[in-house]
């Protein structure tokens, strides 16, 4: 596969205003989530909702567009991990840590300084781990720097924030807009996004192969160079969650603006159904919890997860009645029909999430980079 194939990923970048803070911002457009379930204080924001059918049970201002910090590096990791897998890249190519990190300002959590070399699969476990911004920033200019030449943009940084996008427009997510790599609330590029969009971002990152390397790991010691020794590096996740029952991906973001952030996938095992036919269905069990802007995020994603079970097996139990589109992701109202569950007491199949498409479309004509303007320039944070 070329790496023209890739670019296909950028098929239409929304035109956004410029980020003014969460209480200017309305939702709009694209399938609009309503509030369910009960009222939950302790977070700006929240949705759970069922990883295989979109199927929403408990939410609080969904569609609310909101700074979400460090949940950026999710889309961070899925084009870089698309671009592999489309270009025929490796995860042990390296990479040298850029100037432009010194103008986040922030440090890195690990260390990290312009001119160390990292290589791609350290970059992720860094990014995703330990939210190192540093690390992001230098996989955004490693392979923004090979899309620039492909014409995908002005700067490696532009080029690759233009990717991010279009893979937001091409998952629908309309309240969305990436303005960097890392996710930091910088001057006049702040991105935003919304728990809505966040849990589609995420239900779609867990299906590509090795997402969930980069973020299950309590611990991952990765290897930097500097001045040409080998230094070793101890990655700490900062999702606690990680491990605590059947919790195995996630990703934590905090910024002032945004305040804490998460997002977690826990699974149970799969129903099976054996029919008087002989066939099998099998109904997997996963769900995704979204907190934004939650002071004490992994005690409300854990207190979320217990009601969203319940929730979701009550809805199981009642044959998966599809009432209206807004309680689903996909607008598809994508579980059985209400009127089914009386007829067939049983649970009704789920549509499985597609796998990542093995030809992406090709690529449109180009385009600006999405009324982001240029990137700032180095300064402070």
């Amino acid at each position: 596969m070329k790496l023209r194939q890739f670019l296909g990923l950028s098929l239409t970048v929304c035109l956004s205003p410029a980020f003014t803070g969460c209480t200017t911002l309305s939702a709009g457009g694209g399938n609009a989530i309503a509030n369910i379930g009960p009222a939950m204080p302790g977070a700006a924001a929240y949705l759970v909702a069922d990883a295989n059918d979109g199927k929403v049970v408990l939410s609080y201002m969904p569609d609310q567009k909101r700074s979400v910090a460090s949940l950026t590096k999710i889309a961070t990791t899925i084009v870089v991990l698309d671009f592999l897998r489309s270009s025929g890249g490796s995860a042990d190519d390296m990479m040298t840590v850029p100037p432009s990190v010194m103008g986040l300002g922030v440090p890195s959590p690990l260390g990290l300084q312009p001119g160390d070399g990292l290589s791609v699969r350290d970059a992720l476990y860094a990014a995703m781990m330990a939210s190192d911004n540093f690390a992001a920033e230098t996989l955004g200019a490693h392979f923004g720097a090979r899309l620039a030449a492909a014409g995908m943009g002005g700067s490696p940084l532009s080029a690759f924030v233009n990717q991010m996008n279009g893979l937001g427009s091409r998952l629908g997510l309309r309240n969305t807009r990436f303005a960097n790599p890392h996710g930091l609330d910088l001057p006049n590029a702040s991105g935003y996004s919304c728990a809505s969009d966040i849990a589609r971002l995420f239900t779609h990152a867990i299906t590509i192969p090795g997402f969930t390397f980069y973020s299950s790991l309590r611990e991952r010691t990765i290897t930097s160079v500097r001045g040409g020794m080998r230094n070793t590096i101890t990655v700490r996740n900062t999702n606690e969650l990680i491990g605590v029952s059947r919790i195995d991906a996630g990703k934590t973001g905090t910024t002032t603006l945004a305040g804490p952030c998460l997002v977690v996938s826990e699974a149970k095992p799969a129903t099976v159904i054996k029919r008087p036919d002989g066939s099998t269905v099998v109904i997997p069990h996963r769900l995704v919890v979204v907190t934004l802007g939650a002071p004490d995020r992994f005690g409300m994603t854990k207190r979320l997860l217990q009601e969203g079970w319940r929730q979701y097996d009550g809805w199981r139990a009642a044959g998966s009645p599809a009432n209206t589109t807004s309680e689903f992701l996909n607008g598809s109202g994508g579980g059985a029909p209400a009127a089914a569950a009386a007829a067939d007491p049983q649970p009704a199949p789920v549509q499985q999430l597609p796998p990542p498409p093995q030809q992406l479309p090709p690529p449109p004509p180009p385009y600006s980079s999405g009324g982001l303007g240029p990137m700032p320039p180095a300064g402070g944070y």
